[in-house]
């Protein structure tokens, strides 16, 4: 492992956003929530790991409570890490050793591209295993059903017998507010803040056709469930998205996956399930034939006592 000196710390008004952007589109493995737009808009505070001119970068979202500086997951955020990290002769541990000793508490989400190396130095870490599913879209759309579980394409079935339209001309403040709503009582935690930055965030990709919202409607014009996703030249993204108690006898958030792959098969583009560390959203995703992937989350705790029983979010 070589000496971390060429990675550096550079606080956000320290980025060239121009050489931070271009890294994270050229990159394998780079995340439309590491562009700068997302997480300007997105996160309050954040700062970053580059190593050399720009050839792999390492997002640090931060905060700061009760005096102690730490690293969190952001919500509407579900990985980060280091990207372009191929082909260089640095290590994830060396972005790792890089990060300010400031920062007393971690909970990071990496990429699916991101692992340990066999013999990298120990951090003294809390490293757990996620689940994500991916779908690839590089087949034509009758091949990607046939992948389709028999749950799947009955619910699919059972949306259309019950006439639910998909609607693709809604704004993503509709959808985000029929999600804020629908799961009001679930999600006490995510501030107006949050929905509020999610609302521009979204407007601002919808507005250069890299976002898209799809409404699924009984005749009447009952809305059943809701859909956003992102696109980027990689991936489908989904952000938010779930169903009325009607939406779910009735299929309608089934109709409206079905309705996102369709719209994006036969691309290169890769289908990103996201939230699938939760057992029903899991069960869900599973049911349209992607591949499990797992990821690395990464805890530390150097806290003083008692704030070592503080949690991030």
């Amino acid at each position: 492992m070589i000496s971390v000196n060429k990675i550096r710390y550079c606080s956000r008004k320290e980025i060239d956003i121009l050489k931070w952007d271009r890294c994270i589109d050229e990159a394998d493995n780079g995340l439309i929530y590491a562009s700068s737009t997302y997480l300007d808009i997105m996160v309050g505070k954040w700062d970053a790991l580059i190593l050399n001119n720009y050839e792999a970068v390492m997002p640090l979202t931060w905060n700061r409570k009760y005096g102690l500086y730490y690293l969190y997951q952001p919500y509407f955020i579900p990985s980060l890490g280091v990207f372009g990290l191929k082909d260089q002769d640095v290590t994830l541990t060396d972005f790792l050793m890089t990060i300010p000793k400031k920062f007393k508490y971690w909970h990071i989400k990496l990429n699916e591209s991101n692992r340990f190396t066999a013999g990298e130095v120990s951090l003294q870490i809390d490293v757990r295993t996620g689940t994500n599913y991916l779908l690839s879209l590089n087949k034509p759309y009758q091949e990607i059903t046939s992948g389709y579980k028999r749950l799947c394409k009955r619910m699919i079935k059972k949306a259309a017998d019950s006439d639910v339209n998909v609607f693709r001309e809604g704004k993503p403040g509709d959808a985000i507010e029929f999600y804020r709503e629908l799961y009001k009582d679930n999600h006490k935690h995510i501030s107006h803040g949050t929905y509020s930055r999610l609302i521009t965030a979204a407007t601002f990709f919808f507005e250069k056709k890299e976002a898209k919202t799809y409404l699924a409607k009984l005749p009447g014009g009952e809305v059943t469930a809701v859909y956003l996703v992102l696109v980027d030249k990689r991936f489908v993204y989904s952000l938010i998205g779930g169903s009325s108690e009607k939406g779910k006898d009735t299929g309608s958030f089934y109709l409206l996956t079905d309705a996102a792959i369709k719209d994006n098969s036969g691309t290169n583009r890769i289908f990103r399930f996201e939230g699938s560390d939760i057992p029903g959203v899991a069960f869900f995703d599973a049911k349209f034939g992607p591949e499990q992937i797992k990821y690395l989350q990464l805890i530390s705790n150097k806290l003083p006592f008692p704030f070592s029983f503080f949690k991030s979010n």
